[in-house]
């Protein structure tokens, strides 16, 4: 432990000293990998007039999301294609290091979001990336129309 002597050592986890390679190595198995993989290749599914992000998909809520947003697609995209990064890692409150790489890692999936749309739907153009939020930041992406 760190009693304030620069000469005292500091017990470091030596997990830390890895690069990020190395450290998702030895920190993720085959399942966290396809995880994470579709985290930033996601699929969407075509459906009546919308493009939907396939997790977010459910025939019964997509029913009433059609219905209660009068099939506005562009609001059903909006409401349904979204990543919030609450959700996906928990970060202390307050700790701006730790605000900024989870806004780093929006960027990262909003730029992977658009690369899988657009390969997987070239006749689209597409509209999102990153909103900031009161909660954090979200990815969000919806068809120009």
């Amino acid at each position: 432990m760190d009693s304030g002597n620069p000469d005292t050592p500091v017990n470091k986890n030596p997990i830390d000293e890895l690069d990020y390679f190395d450290r998702a190595a030895l920190r993720l198995n085959l399942h966290d990998w396809l995880s994470v993989a579709q985290v930033f290749h996601p699929r969407f599914l075509e459906v009546s007039g919308c493009l939907i992000w396939e997790r977010a998909y459910e025939e019964r809520n997509f029913g009433e999301w059609y219905q209660a947003l009068n099939g506005n697609a562009t609001a059903i995209e909006s409401t349904l294609n979204q990543v919030r990064l609450w959700q996906l890692v928990d970060i202390n409150e307050g700790n701006p290091a730790e605000e900024e790489m989870v806004t780093e890692l929006a960027r990262e999936i909003a730029f992977f979001w658009r690369a899988a749309l657009e390969y997987a739907h070239p006749q689209y153009s597409f509209d999102g990336g990153v909103v900031e939020t009161e909660d954090g930041p979200v990815v969000r992406f919806i068809v120009q129309r």
